[in-house]
């Protein structure tokens, strides 16, 4: 008895058996053509009826190419000896910039608190009349009702920023964290390119665009200041000094050409009286050589500072109308069909294995 029972689990195992079970289990889904098809008929009509009853989420997206710039000008070290002249200390401007703003970075940046807010509180047009992100995102999520219940209108929204209540500052915040996980995407779209895409999916088409916009202009914009704030302070601070200079050199060449007038014919056997002259010539030929240095490193500090900007090159923008996940006629057809018929097969094999496993006699 045991030596029979090992043959049968053996025989269970083997790959005839499995051929002679596959081979049944084909025919018995031909067998079933008629309930299949009717299945997948109804799952079918469903799914296409859910497609097209469905409000649609759009999508606007914003791919741009980001260049950092690398600060490289050539300055050198002869502006430490012009600084000095000057009677200031700057540091090097031809140091590169910091890498905290590189690529994988801004995509943090976009997906940060503070962008978000600057982009909810910011004005755009809808149908020629300008409202706030943060009014009509409320609107079209279907939350001003629930503000209303806590006592906020989205006319407080209007208020400056910094006359906004407690209960303001928690909505914003919930607003914010709400399109962190469920409106924003932010992407490479290699690891090897520094090519970003920004997405933005919401049902109000509109306010997807202007949302997507304004928010990539925002983020860039704080990204190209942050990114020349250095150069851009040195080079101010430089631009000062040098119209100091400047000032200082015109009230000199003044005082020498005063000075020249009052000595219409001076008497060599006199020194004495030569000697203001020669004091404001000094000074002529000194503001002069020091003008010149700063109009030359001020030259230098520009291209440094145009250097440090980065390129950002927008290649895609979000166009009317926006994509969306509502499938084409063709494809919802197909689909529908397909997955009809794999849920019905599924269904019926389930089933069948069910059955046949109930009927199998216990060892």
């Amino acid at each position: 008895m045991t030596h029979n029972k090992e043959y049968i689990e053996e025989e269970k195992l083997s790959f005839g058996y499995l051929i002679r079970r596959l081979i049944s289990w084909i025919n018995f889904i031909f067998s079933k053509w008629m309930i299949i098809s009717v299945g997948t008929l109804v799952i079918a009509i469903s799914m296409i009826a859910y497609n097209f009853l469905k409000t649609p989420t759009n999508y606007a997206k914003t791919s741009f190419v980001l260049e950092a710039g690398d600060g490289s000008s050539g300055l050198g070290g002869n502006i430490s000896s012009l600084a000095s002249v000057a009677g200031f200390n700057l540091p090097d401007l031809s140091s590169s910039a910091s890498p905290l703003f590189q690529i994988d970075n801004i995509q943090s940046l976009y997906r940060s608190r503070r962008m978000l807010e600057k982009t909810l509180l910011n004005n755009a047009s809808f149908n020629g009349r300008d409202e706030r992100l943060i009014k009509r995102f409320a609107k079209s999520s279907k939350l001003d009702k629930k503000w209303m219940k806590i006592g906020v209108s989205l006319d407080q929204f209007d208020l400056p920023r910094v006359d906004f209540s407690r209960t303001q500052d928690s909505l914003l915040i919930e607003v914010i964290e709400l399109i962190q996980e469920n409106h924003l995407q932010v992407a490479k779209q290699s690891r090897k390119v520094t090519i970003l895409e920004v997405g933005f999916s919401h049902k109000d088409e509109l306010l997807a665009k202007k949302f997507n916009e304004k928010h990539v202009s925002n983020v860039n914009q704080f990204y190209t200041q942050t990114k020349t704030k250095k150069t851009a302070l040195n080079l101010q601070t430089l631009q000062k000094q040098t119209d100091s200079v400047k000032r200082v050199l015109d009230k000199s060449l003044l005082r020498l050409a005063l000075i020249d007038e009052k000595i219409t014919n001076p008497n060599p056997a006199f020194k004495t009286a030569q000697v203001p002259y020669q004091q404001a010539l000094i000074d002529v030929q000194a503001n002069s050589g020091i003008y010149q240095e700063l109009a030359k490193q001020l030259e230098l500090a520009k291209l440094t500072n145009r250097n440090n900007m980065p390129l950002i090159q927008v290649i895609d923008s979000p166009m009317l109308p926006l994509e969306d996940n509502q499938w084409s006629v063709l494809r919802a057809v197909v689909i529908s069909f397909i997955v009809g018929g794999i849920l019905m097969i599924i269904f019926l094999s389930i089933q069948r294995a069910i059955r046949i496993a109930l009927q199998e006699p216990m060892d």
